[in-house]
């Protein structure tokens, strides 16, 4: 019966039916980065609208690793181009009572997203108290006038 089992599997397997766990972090791999390693989307990925016509230009979330610690993340659907520039944002919450704000300037994250790049992410804040909460926007905007390009958010989150 086990010979049986090991067989069907290594068939499944060969036909491509069984997807090996590392292939998951792979195809999750757009999503949560932070340095060379990734988190979990607490929620769905909330869209970044362009500010004239409404096309979705990128994705925010707030993301969570196993010990609770949150951060802000972004991923564009396209590299900034020369005159453009974007920034994420996280909010963290105490008992409803917004208590910072943090960018991806901040120590710990990777930076704005400048010319030729699609992403950011903010440092890493606690969430381990149930008392906490987060919220993730980013804004895209023109280096030259200043002016708001694109933005989007996600819901205040656990």
């Amino acid at each position: 019966m086990v010979k049986k089992v090991i067989t069907a599997l290594g068939v499944a397997a060969a036909l491509g039916c069984l997807t090996p766990a590392a292939s998951a972090q792979t195809q999750a791999a757009p999503d949560c980065q932070y340095g060379s390693s990734y988190g979990v989307v607490v929620q769905p990925p909330a869209p970044i609208t362009a500010v004239v016509g409404g096309a979705r230009v990128g994705t925010v979330e707030v993301c969570r690793d196993s010990n609770y610690n949150y951060w802000g993340f972004a991923i564009y659907n396209s590299p900034m181009t020369v005159s453009e520039y974007a920034q994420v944002y996280l909010n963290r919450f105490r008992d409803g009572t917004l208590t910072e704000t943090i960018t991806c300037d901040n120590a710990g994250g990777n930076g704005y997203i400048e010319p030729g790049q699609t992403r950011c992410w903010t440092p890493k804040l606690t969430g381990l108290s149930g008392h906490w909460s987060f919220q993730a926007y980013s804004e895209k905007y023109s280096s030259h006038t200043g002016a708001l390009l694109a933005a989007g958010h996600t819901g205040i989150i656990r």
